[in-house]
């Protein structure tokens, strides 16, 4: 008998991880597309049978696979009226299986979440708006405003809409906690080895995915929570995985990306990823639980195992921000990258300090290499979120 763990939704069972998050995402898929649209209406269904047959929406999974014969069954057996489209109701005809009873639960799972969502929706506008006037407050009662960050990062049109608060009910506190103090003229970190470019070796358990996929970079994982992705990188087309999955196909979600600037073989002093936020809290959708201050307590390891090592951080702080411009005076905190000097950390530092969610001082020295995990955030207009943290193996 196999030792290998399994994974399993359902009737269906994964081998991997990986597959198993896939059939996730599909599922969540469907309970959206199954919330928004009636697939008994004739018309809607064969649009959105369209839609999967030409891979504007795509699944990745047998379960997705799955719900894509149900619609067509659907689009066979109730769409004989539609003659324009005779060809393709014949096609769907062909490949319809008897899946009614998938979609029925698949149906029955939406009109839960309806309720569930709404519920969601009116709880996270509530607060988001409390915030956004408590930040405003702030700004207003601080000499530093550069609150920015570009929107090359993530575009923000799939945004959920954010809750904003913390364990005292949402309350956020004048941040009064001073920066940390850089007095080293040079910045040299242990973690800094020099290595050429073709000397390190990707560890065994990277291969089978880096085969994959050269542009496959890592793993990233926050330890007790449910972001745990592929990690990719393409410094000559920086956000080609803005809108694509781990094989390059086309996805709402995309898949989480290194800032082109940044080195994976020998680390930069700050490592940037990016990651949607997504509604269905994929990708980067559950960094907004870093907002409450509990959790932000709770979830301080996050591992991100490189093609030649496994790096461990510690979670040091959490900001807002909102959008910034090129031709604009303020510090754009997505720009540091690498520092040589100490006034350039500590640039870095006083004003990450001042865009801190908590008022608290992060914990950052001359010595550390930094991970900082980007999204966007409805707390205002163009928003963005990040979570900072310091490596300590």
């Amino acid at each position: 008998m196999s030792d290998k763990k399994r994974f399993s939704i359902g009737g269906f069972e994964f081998e991997t991880h990986y597959e198993y998050r896939a059939a996730q995402e599909d599922v969540k898929k469907i309970e959206c597309i199954n919330e928004e649209l009636d697939i008994q209406d004739p018309e809607v269904a064969l649009r959105l049978y369209n839609d999967i047959r030409d891979g504007i929406i795509t699944f990745n999974s047998p379960i997705g696979a799955q719900y894509t014969e149900h619609v067509a069954d659907i689009v066979a057996n109730k769409s004989a009226g539609l003659l324009d489209d005779r060809e393709i109701i014949e096609e769907a005809a062909t490949k319809a299986k008897s899946s009614r009873r998938l979609g029925l639960v698949f149906v029955a799972m939406a009109v839960v979440l309806i309720g569930v969502y709404a519920a969601v929706e009116i709880k996270d506008v509530y607060e988001t708006r409390k915030i956004a006037a408590q930040i405003q407050n702030r700004e207003d009662n601080t000499q530093n405003t550069n609150i920015s960050q570009n929107n090359v990062n993530i575009d923000n049109d799939n945004d959920d809409i954010d809750s904003v608060e913390d364990s005292n009910g949402g309350d956020v506190s004048s941040n009064s906690a001073a920066a940390n103090e850089i007095t080293e003229d040079l910045i040299v970190s242990p973690w800094d080895k020099n290595y050429a470019a073709d000397e390190r070796e990707i560890l065994p358990d990277m291969i089978d995915l880096y085969s994959q996929n050269s542009d496959f970079v890592g793993i990233l994982e926050i330890v007790d929570t449910d972001i745990n992705y592929p990690v990719m990188q393409t410094p000559n087309d920086p956000e080609y995985y803005l809108r694509r999955d781990f094989y390059g196909e086309t996805s709402t979600a995309g898949t989480l990306f290194v800032d082109y600037r940044c080195d994976i073989v020998n680390p930069t002093t700050n490592t940037i990823i990016y990651g949607h936020n997504m509604r269905s809290g994929t990708m980067f959708g559950g960094l907004k639980r870093y907002l409450d201050y509990d959790y932000y307590q709770s979830h301080k390891t996050i591992t991100f195992k490189t093609l030649y090592e496994e790096q461990e951080y510690e979670v040091v702080g959490v900001g807002l921000s909102a959008v910034g411009y090129d031709d604009d005076d303020s510090y754009k905190y997505y720009n540091f990258i690498d520092a040589v000097t100490g006034s350039e950390l500590q640039e870095f530092l006083d004003n990450i300090q001042s865009l801190s969610v908590y008022d608290e001082t992060i914990d950052i020295s001359s010595t550390d290499k930094i991970l900082t995990l980007s999204t966007c955030n409805s707390y205002t207009e163009d928003g963005r979120m990040f979570v900072v943290a310091k490596r300590v193996k």
